[in-house]
């Protein structure tokens, strides 16, 4: 193995994913077919070369070392099969196959076979301190008396390097057998590897680091079996490696169906597993990073117009569709009165005959994408204006409370936006507000109703007059005329609404002639059914803006003159 690379530099390789492969080529001769991965931005040093791949027997005992020739390397195109989506750039991944070929006679328990490295990138969410985990790639052979002849399955394609946030996903991840064997498909959890103190087989010392896992002594042979396998970091699992939509596998297809919600990086494993006559033989094994990133569409339609048009027909269209080169519109503006209301203009203007609701839609498209079309919709409300107004009612014996109530003549289905100024530095934004005065008097209001995102619907109402009643008067005439000619008929209190009110008449001798508790109603000159005589006659009136408030005491004298 070449030691031209400090150790910091062989400590900073991530690699990303890996399988062991055999062919049985008769006379007890194998070709080890070794498949590993590597990101090619972070990925320091190369690839291994020579690669140690240890051949042990089935008592973990390492038999011989298998030093596999670097041939070369690929780098992954990233291609997505969407044509409608456009593929992320910022990745890159190499990858690598050794092939070798070792001589193995017949062994009772069988061989087992791998190949061990550090680390895994340190962006991966599903483990436990990723940059501190190693990966192994494993296989065994039977031995004799389980089956004379056997090769592995190969599965036929290397998933992605990436896959679409919030996307279904779809992958055949289904192998070939030569001997033609049964096949069974199922998730399972990717082994760890070497550490981050010695991420490589070779005569190193093994260097500093704040992983967990450290060892004294680096090895210089393949690490012997049974091997530890990497911790899931919650909330994931074997049965939850991505997030969102589990991935599955279907365990006769070995199809892969997930729907990841969650950009980033993760770990995945999938085995095959081979059975013979219902005896099962060996398994492959696939340890593999995957990245889940946004991926944009080739065409994205996106329209905008004004929520509402006043006063106006005409409306002007915003395009702020976005896509590849090249693309092409089609409007449809919703006129019922004709089939000519379109346009393939970016931004056009379109003239309605008169009010009402119209449904627009946008379809963006690339020519030479004619499946990726995208289609918006959007709805245009014309009136013919827009005019708002507002009421107030001052409310006495109220701590100088003011009810305000916001009016408007707006189009169908929009939404106005309210700003009250009341005259004395405060200001809201509901449409009916309550608003209580620190003090009495006269105070200019303003109103400005607004719909936005619109064309002239829009109003400022001028400043009224508001006058704030402090101590509110309460009026007790001192005549009445009880003769039925609607005028002056009733005597009654006139005033606020209290709370707590009580109001009683009494004759001359002290007797109760009228009582009420309810301001709004009055004496009638009755006293059990019958007129009373012309006289003076007592009063008094207590009463109690609420229950808390200071009681408010009047006494005195009326006539009723007939």
């Amino acid at each position: 193995m070449s030691s031209l690379f400090s150790f910091k530099e062989i400590s900073a390789t991530h690699i990303v994913g890996g399988e062991l492969n055999y062919k049985y080529l008769g006379a007890n001769n194998y070709e080890i077919r070794l498949t590993v991965y590597r990101d090619c931005y972070v990925g320091v040093p190369p690839f291994d070369n020579p690669a140690s791949v240890g051949i042990f027997n089935n008592a973990n005992q390492l038999l011989q070392t298998l030093q596999m020739t670097f041939r070369g390397l690929d780098t992954l195109q990233p291609t997505i099969n969407d044509p409608c989506m456009i593929p992320p750039l910022d990745f890159c991944y190499e990858v690598t196959t050794y092939i070798d070929t070792i001589n193995l006679p017949p062994l009772a328990g069988g061989y087992q076979i791998s190949y061990q490295r550090c680390c895994r990138n340190q962006n991966i969410l599903n483990i436990i301190n990723p940059e501190c985990v190693g990966a192994t790639y494993y296989a065994t052979i039977p031995g004799p008396e389980t089956v004379l002849v056997n090769s592995n399955p190969v599965i036929k394609f290397w998933p992605p390097p990436f896959i679409c946030a919030n996307k279904p996903w779809v992958f055949d991840d289904s192998a070939i057998d030569y001997d033609g064997d049964s096949l069974a498909y199922e998730l399972f959890m990717p082994f760890d590897g070497l550490t981050a103190s010695c991420p490589m087989i070779g005569p190193f010392s093994p260097a500093g680091t704040s992983c967990p896992n450290t060892v004294p002594v680096c090895p210089t042979v393949p690490v012997n079996p049974p091997f530890n396998p990497i911790v899931w970091a919650a909330p994931y699992s074997t049965a939850n490696m991505l997030g969102g939509v589990p991935m599955q596998i279907n365990v006769h297809t070995g199809q892969v169906t997930a729907t990841p919600n969650t950009q980033g990086y993760f770990v995945i494993g999938i085995k095959v597993k081979e059975y013979r006559n219902g005896v099962f033989l060996s398994e492959t094994k696939r340890d593999f990073q995957l990245i889940v990133k946004p991926c944009p569409s080739v065409v994205v339609a996106a329209a905008q117009a004004p929520q509402a048009i006043c006063g106006t027909t005409s409306v002007s269209f915003s395009n702020n569709s976005t896509g590849s080169a090249g693309l092409g519109f089609n409007w449809y503006f919703g006129d019922p009165s004709t089939t000519a209301d379109t346009s393939h203009a970016v931004s056009p203007t379109y003239n309605y005959p008169g009010t009402g609701s119209y449904s627009v839609t946008l379809v963006a498209y690339v020519s030479s994408k004619p499946m990726c079309n995208d289609t918006v919709n959007t709805v245009v409300s014309i009136s013919d204006s827009f005019k708002a107004s507002f009421t107030f009612t001052p409310i006495p014996c109220s701590n100088n409370l003011v009810l305000f109530e916001g009016k408007v003549q707006s189009p169908p289905g929009t939404v106005t936006e309210w700003l009250w100024n009341f005259g004395d530095g405060d200001t809201s934004s509901v449409q009916s507000p309550n608003h209580n005065y620190g003090t009495g008097g006269e105070f200019q209001v303003t109103l400005i109703a607004d719909i936005p995102n619109s064309v002239n619907c829009n109003d400022t109402l001028t400043a009224q007059t508001v006058n704030v009643i402090t101590n509110p008067e309460v009026y007790i005439p001192n005549t009445f005329t009880p003769n039925g000619d609607g005028k002056n008929d009733l005597f009654k209190v006139r005033g606020p609404k209290y709370e707590v009110f009580y109001f009683a008449v009494y004759n001359r001798w002290g007797q109760l002639m009228y009582e009420t508790e309810d301001i709004d109603e009055g004496w009638d000159g009755l006293f059990k059914g019958k007129q009373v005589d012309p006289g003076v006659f007592g009063y008094y009136m207590k009463a109690r803006c609420n229950a808390e408030s200071e009681e408010i005491f009047k006494k005195g004298n009326v006539t009723l003159i007939r």
